[in-house]
C-alpha cells in the first residue's frame, strides 16, 4: 500500500489466529529494529495472559511492545479508541526512528489503521440496546446476525455472528451512522506492507486443538476463577473473548471441562472463518507466505526487500 508520506513506514502482519503472528513481529522487529503494535483486541486486557495466548514476559520484554495489557476486564474499548491510540504509538515509534510492525488478527482494526478510517465515537444507545437484548431473549443472536448482514454485509464480516454483545454494539453503530456506507478515509500518512502468514487449514485446525489443550493445562480454568472472584462480571467486554464465558461456565458448574474445550475449538474455527473474509488470499494488498511448516524466517527477505526498495 502506498501514499504521499516517504520516509514513514510499518509493517503489518495479518491472518488467522494461531498462525504465528506475535511471534513473526518479534522476529521482524528484532530484524528491523522495530517495536510492535498490537492490534489483537484480546490481548488489551490485563489478567487474562492465559486464554489470549499472549506472548510471554520473556518474548513481551525481547523487544518493546504497544498496546498489551492496558486495560482491566471490566473496561469497553471501541475501535475509535484504539485507532486513536494506535496512530499516537505509530508517530511514538516513526519519531524514535524505529520501526512500527502491527500484528493481531483483528480486521477492522488492521485495516482501519492502514486505510486511515475516520470512526466517529458513538454514545451507547440504551434504548434501542434495550430493545436488542429483548428481541436476543426472543429469538436468539442468529435473528439480530442476519438483520445485521442484511443492514450491512460489510461491517458483519467482521463481526462474530455469535457474539451478542458485539452483534448488538454493531446494530447500534449503523443505527447511529457509522456503518460502511458512511466511512471516511483519509491519508494515514505512511507507506505500509502487508504480510499474510498462511498455514494450511488441517494444520491450523491441529494448531488450534493443541493450543486450546495447551491453554487448560497452564490454568485456563484457574485464570478465569481469580477473573470472577477480583469482581470481573460475566457480561464484562473482556470475557467476550473466545472461550472465556464456557470456562466461566465450569467455574459455575453449569458444564463439564470437556463441553468447554469443544466449543472454544469450535468458536476458534467460526473466529478463522470470520478473519479470512477481513483477510482474504486474492487481496492484492496482501503478500501472503506460507508458513505451514513453522518457519516464520521466510518472512523476512521480503520485508527486507520492501525497506531496501522503499528507502
Amino acid at each position: 500500500m502506498k501514499n504521499r508520506s516517504p520516509g514513514k513506514k510499518i509493517v503489518s502482519l495479518v491472518g488467522a489466529t494461531a498462525s504465528g503472528k506475535s511471534a513473526a513481529a518479534i522476529l521482524v522487529a528484532q530484524r528491523f529494529s522495530g517495536e510492535v503494535i498490537n492490534s489483537d483486541s484480546r490481548l488489551f486486557y490485563r489478567g487474562m495472559e492465559i486464554g489470549t495466548a499472549m506472548p510471554s514476559d520473556v518474548e513481551l520484554s525481547s523487544v518493546r511492545h504497544h498496546m498489551v495489557r492496558f486495560l482491566s476486564p471490566n473496561e469497553s474499548y471501541s475501535i475509535a479508541e484504539f485507532l486513536a491510540a494506535a496512530r499516537q504509538a505509530i508517530n511514538d515509534v516513526h519519531t524514535s526512528g524505529t520501526l512500527p510492525v502491527i500484528a493481531g488478527g483483528t480486521g477492522q482494526y488492521v485495516w482501519g489503521l492502514l486505510e486511515g478510517w475516520q470512526v466517529p465515537e458513538i454514545p451507547p444507545d440504551l434504548e434501542l440496546r434495550a430493545l436488542l437484548e429483548q428481541e436476543l431473549e426472543e429469538h436468539g443472536v442468529d435473528a439480530l446476525y442476519s438483520r445485521l448482514v442484511q443492514l450491512d454485509a460489510d461491517v458483519a464480516a467482521g463481526v462474530d455472528g455469535k457474539n451478542h454483545r458485539r452483534v448488538i454494539r454493531a446494530l447500534e453503530r449503523i443505527a447511529a451512522g457509522a456503518g460502511t456506507a458512511n466511512r471516511t478515509k483519509v491519508d494515514p500518512g505512511f507507506d505500509s506492507l502487508v504480510v499474510g502468514l498462511h498455514v494450511e487449514r488441517a494444520e491450523l485446525h491441529r494448531r488450534i486443538i493443541a493450543r486450546v489443550d495447551e491453554m487448560l493445562a497452564a490454568g485456563w480454568v484457574d485464570e478465569v476463577r481469580r477473573l470472577l472472584d477480583g469482581g470481573v462480571d460475566f457480561d464484562s467486554p473482556a470475557l467476550s473473548a473466545i472461550g472465556y464465558r464456557d470456562i466461566a461456565a465450569v467455574v459455575k458448574g453449569k458444564i463439564a471441562i470437556e463441553e468447554a474445550r469443544e466449543r472454544t475449538i469450535r468458536a476458534t474455527n467460526r473466529l478463522v472463518r470470520h478473519q479470512n473474509n477481513w483477510f482474504k488470499q486474492t487481496d492484492p494488498r496482501i503478500k501472503w507466505i506460507d508458513v505451514t511448516d513453522g518457519d516464520l524466517s521466510r518472512l523476512l527477505e521480503p520485508v527486507e526487500a520492501w525497506y531496501r526498495d522503499s528507502n
